[in-house]
């Protein structure tokens, strides 16, 4: 799926599909949910992924003359603060939040936190791995969720979110085949626990 004004595309590794009931695009930034193909599409024929986990990816704006490579040096300190775990409580709360693991290949960083706060989206555990990188003119946020009824094991959501990464980086490349956009909501609900405040990204950077 190509979201945000830019065209930026978002896909998963094989067996991801994504819910457009559940994908908001606002033009500057998106939300896109993915789960099994065959739960999505109600076809038991369709592809299923290798793990029972949901991907979502968040695209926000970035600084223009910052990107999110600058800031990785950074970001497992911010993180680990107050500030940066109340970023990504999905209640805005610090208190939620333990960051387990944090690091940084090439231009990607990776973090694993567990967020005991609610989730709008059902039946996820609190434990997830999430990744960001620049992806053209955004910011991109990756995130695998487990479930409560079927937990992901640590490496297993890892594996899973580089494959989500790379995947994105791919299909973001120059030369890559275009993927018409999807008819999706106009305004989106900007859920905590990504970077879509660029005023705060800003901070990070230390500007």
């Amino acid at each position: 799926m190509s979201v945000t004004s830019d065209m930026v595309t978002v896909t998963g590794p094989e067996g991801f599909c994504v819910d457009p009931d559940s994908t908001r695009d606002s033009g500057d930034t998106a939300f896109v949910l993915m789960g099994n193909c065959a739960v999505i599409s109600n076809r038991r024929s369709a592809g299923q992924p290798a793990i029972p986990a949901i991907l979502t990816a968040s695209l926000s704006e970035a600084d223009a003359s910052q990107t999110l490579r600058d800031a990785i040096p950074d970001l497992s300190a911010f993180f680990a603060s107050e500030e940066g775990r109340q970023l990504l409580s999905r209640a805005g709360e610090a208190d939620t939040v333990e960051v387990l693991d944090s690091f940084h290949q090439g231009d990607v960083f990776y973090l694993r936190a567990s967020d005991s706060s609610a989730s709008e989206i059902q039946n996820v555990s609190a434990d997830y791995w999430r990744s960001y990188l620049d992806v053209g003119d955004r910011i991109a946020t990756l995130t695998v969720l487990g479930r409560d009824d079927s937990p992901v094991s640590s490496d297993s959501g890892l594996q899973t979110l580089r494959e989500f990464t790379r995947a994105v980086q791919l299909a973001n490349e120059s030369g890559a085949a275009p993927v018409a956009p999807a008819a999706v909501p106009a305004s989106p609900a900007q859920p905590r626990g990504t970077l879509w405040n660029v005023g705060l990204f800003r901070r990070i950077m230390g500007g």
